[in-house]
């Protein structure tokens, strides 16, 4: 009877080592195949002379200012040196047709869509009221923004520690909002 019971113990033992193993394979197989990423969908802007203007979901392979266009139901050619050009999400595109055919002009969208689509405002050009949306920003501090700008440009998020009052913590606060481009002037 004992002998039984070490045969059974056995078959367990050697049936549950094969079930580890079995699914530790498994386990390992599946890390090995990492799911590959579809890029984020890019948002943008459509206005001007277009019977549908609004904001638009492109898919980010697809995204180009022609599709865009299309989208909004533009029923114009767009210029060859602007219809393949990719766009990315916060951008605004205004459509207009004149005589000598039609014209596109490129923007930001305002900062309160930028903020809700998850993006960030720019220190160079967001306007005072547009940093005033920014979680944590004191008015002050925006203001200030505002009127270093007017004699240099930001060139860092890092340099609002030239603000009075504006510390590590702030800007560590305050970079998840705010980026820096640079414009020519």
């Amino acid at each position: 009877m004992e002998k039984d019971h070490t045969k059974i113990r056995a078959a367990i033992l050697i049936l549950s080592a094969a079930l580890l193993a079995f699914y530790l394979v498994r386990t390992h197989e599946k890390a090995k195949a990492p799911v590959p990423e579809s890029p984020a969908p890019v948002v943008v802007e459509i206005k001007g002379d277009v019977p549908k203007p609004g904001t638009y979901i492109l898919d980010a392979m697809a995204a180009t200012v022609a599709s865009a266009a299309t989208l909004a139901g533009c029923p114009s050619q767009i210029p060859a040196d602007v219809a393949h050009q990719k766009l990315t999400s916060g951008q605004s595109i205004e459509i207009l047709r004149r005589e000598t055919g039609t014209a596109v002009r490129f923007g930001r969208m305002p900062g309160s869509a930028l903020l809700v689509l998850g993006l960030k405002l720019d220190l160079n050009s967001a306007t005072l009221d547009e940093l005033l949306l920014v979680p944590h920003m004191h008015p002050k501090i925006a203001a200030a923004i505002v009127d270093r700008r007017r004699e240099k440009e930001w060139d860092q998020v890092e340099d609002l520690l030239e603000i009075r009052g504006v510390g590590p913590k702030t800007v560590r606060k305050l970079e998840d909002y705010l980026e820096t481009t640079h414009h020519d002037r």
